[in-house]
């Protein structure tokens, strides 16, 4: 599967994110400006649909995310 493919499939859901340091299921890299997707972050792990195993990286991203306080594409729970 795309690595793309993978939060598309959660968009308007809500989604743990795990950070890890080797085998993510995505490289995320955070921006400010052009991200692929808006994401809002949960305060809570309620109704979350799956864990995706993450690594923030700052070259090279499977997708580009940037914080929003309102109205993202998904929302994230951070572990």
């Amino acid at each position: 599967m795309a690595s793309n493919a993978i939060l598309e499939k959660y968009k308007g859901k809500k989604v743990t994110f795990r950070e890890v340091s080797s085998f993510p299921d995505l490289k995320v890299q955070y921006v400010d400006s052009f991200p692929d997707y808006e994401i809002k972050v949960a305060s809570s792990n309620s109704f979350s649909a799956e864990i995706i195993k993450v690594q923030t990286v700052s070259s090279f991203p499977d997708v580009k995310l940037k914080k929003v306080t309102a109205f993202g594409d998904l929302e994230i729970y951070y572990e």
